[in-house]
């Protein structure tokens, strides 16, 4: 097992030739009832899982695991039995129920700190949206204790509102519907601002071909500079860290040596390649390197609901789901959306990288109650119940009175 000063290394973002990761040094001493160790080394697992999923399409590839696996931990800790099986398997979850939450709020302490310390911008931010119910006085402690959850009523506006604020305004919207039998939301935001250790030179920066394929070249800006930087050697692969201010945080880019090569190496980190290599490149010396780099900016968009299922979560998404440590009985809610959205941008300054995952919760189609939601013009009249007389009768069109 990593030691608690290496973990948080290994609390990605990821793009299809990067990885954005958030802590490269130790973590700060901080007592705690669990250490966040095991839980980095889960999240780290089930992160590569997860890129392996999204990598099956093409194109730009860009999210934060360290999102996923928040929203889905605050989700976890509502579900039980093998509902929570599942998703404790899939999420890479290696400790006890009850120590996950404060290893949580532990790790997003250190990360915190470690951002802190090197002035660099890092927000991490957790909510409950009681969209049309409620859940249990215990469940909503719970998230305020241990994921420093904001808990607030709203609607679909309220939601994208919190987090276009929570991501600076680059994920301007994460839902884009909610379903009419909707209970609440769980939702994560993550920003990240970072200035490199050392800028690129703007002079320095040209344009030059990419090579998308052995057939297809693009021509695009290439920020270039000359330095120290921990760089590990492979036969069919190079890896190189490049830090930002202070060296708490640093990208780490993982080139096939190949134009074509991407999908053999993608194919050997979701088998489980990534962590021994990464352990291989905290130890590198640094080299003296001519680093050439492309400048990027991409935006994307995922539906994981997919993906997680593929991952062994089956029994949380239908009538069989038990979210009764929400205040539920079991069988009546389920999830019926996991929705995630990721900015990144590099530049010779820095990285400016956001992303958000929403976990929508509603009431399973066969329900323990029936659902009765006013939300649109009605009649209504008031009568005696003993001999059946209408005492008054009328319609509501607008409840504002106007």
């Amino acid at each position: 097992m990593k030691q608690f000063s290496k973990a948080p290394q290994t609390v990605p973002f990821f793009g299809a030739i990067l990885a954005v990761f958030l802590g490269t040094s130790t973590l700060p001493a901080i007592a705690v009832e669990a250490s966040p160790a095991p839980l980095v080394e889960g999240n780290s697992a089930f992160a590569w899982s997860l890129y392996g999923e999204l990598a099956s399409a093409e194109g730009n590839l860009f999210f934060s695991p360290y999102s996923v696996s928040s929203a889905l931990g605050m989700t976890y800790c509502g579900a039980r039995g093998a509902t929570a099986n599942e998703m404790k398997e899939a999420l890479r979850f290696p400790l006890a129920p009850e120590q996950l939450p404060p290893a949580f709020k532990t790790l997003n302490g250190a990360l915190l700190a470690n951002a802190r310390k090197d002035k660099q911008t890092l927000n991490i931010a957790n909510g409950l949206c009681l969209t049309g119910g409620d859940v249990s006085k215990e469940f909503k402690a719970l998230l305020k204790a241990d994921f420093d959850a904001e808990i607030f009523p709203g609607d679909l506006n309220t939601i994208n509102a919190w987090v276009k604020r929570r991501t600076e305004g680059k994920i301007p919207k994460i839902l884009e519907s909610l379903d009419p039998r909707s209970v609440c939301v769980l939702l994560n935001a993550i920003y990240f601002k970072g200035i490199w250790e050392n800028p690129f030179e703007k002079g320095r920066t040209h344009d030059a071909p990419f090579n998308i394929s052995a057939n297809h070249q693009v021509t695009v800006p290439f920020m270039a500079r000359r330095g120290g930087f921990q760089i590990l050697e492979k036969p069919d692969f190079q890896m190189v860290a490049i830090p930002y201010s202070g060296k708490h945080l640093s990208m780490v880019i993982l080139l096939p040596k190949e134009t074509e090569g991407l999908a053999k190496l993608e194919k050997q980190v979701a088998q489980g390649a990534g962590q021994p290599w990464l352990a291989e490149l905290d130890v590198a010396p640094a080299q003296e390197t001519e680093l050439s780099l492309p400048k990027y900016k991409l935006e994307t968009d995922y539906d994981l609901v997919p993906p997680c299922k593929n991952l062994g979560i089956k029994e949380a998404f239908g009538a069989q789901a038990d979210f009764s440590g929400m205040g539920w009985t079991k069988g009546a809610l389920c999830i019926d959306q996991i929705k995630h959205k990721a900015f990144v941008e590099v530049n010779e300054e820095g990285t400016e990288a956001a992303a958000a995952t929403a976990v929508g919760i509603r009431m399973t189609a066969i329900r323990q109650c029936p659902i009765f939601r006013a939300d649109h013009p009605f009649l209504f009249l008031i009568r005696d119940q003993q001999t059946g007389t209408i005492l008054f009768l009328g319609r509501m069109v607008d409840p504002s009175g106007k």
